[in-house]
């Protein structure tokens, strides 16, 4: 996937392991998804975003980013599931080039998370 378009990944399964290796290893971008097994990302992303972390977040969710409401300011972009792997090619590119500093459209057709 990803890697296989020059990007290096650092992936964690739960939350716990998202949290250490946000904290200790310096990443240009966190793909963030929602669900995760041991807690919800978005509060994960609400936690960096209180230390002053202003890495770029791309979330990831089957949930209607609406009804996140202001938990969801922080974001950068977000997609929603499915999606297909050009989106999220085109979205990493983007925000790792620095160029995703106004946010992405939802995929499903509404507004963008406010930021």
């Amino acid at each position: 996937g990803l890697s296989l378009a020059g990007h290096e990944i650092l992936r964690a399964d739960d939350l716990a392991g998202g949290r250490e290796a946000w904290e200790t290893a310096r990443v240009d971008l966190v793909i963030l998804d929602l669900m995760l097994p041991d807690g919800d990302g978005i509060d994960l992303l609400a936690e960096r975003r209180r230390a002053g972390d202003s890495t770029p977040v791309l979330l990831l969710t089957a949930r209607d980013i609406h009804q996140l409401g202001d938990r969801a300011v922080g974001a950068s972009a977000h997609l929603a599931k499915p999606f297909a792997y050009a989106e999220l090619l085109d979205v990493v590119e983007r925000l790792a080039s620095g160029d995703g500093a106004a946010p992405m459209p939802d995929r499903r057709g509404g507004d963008p998370p406010p930021n």
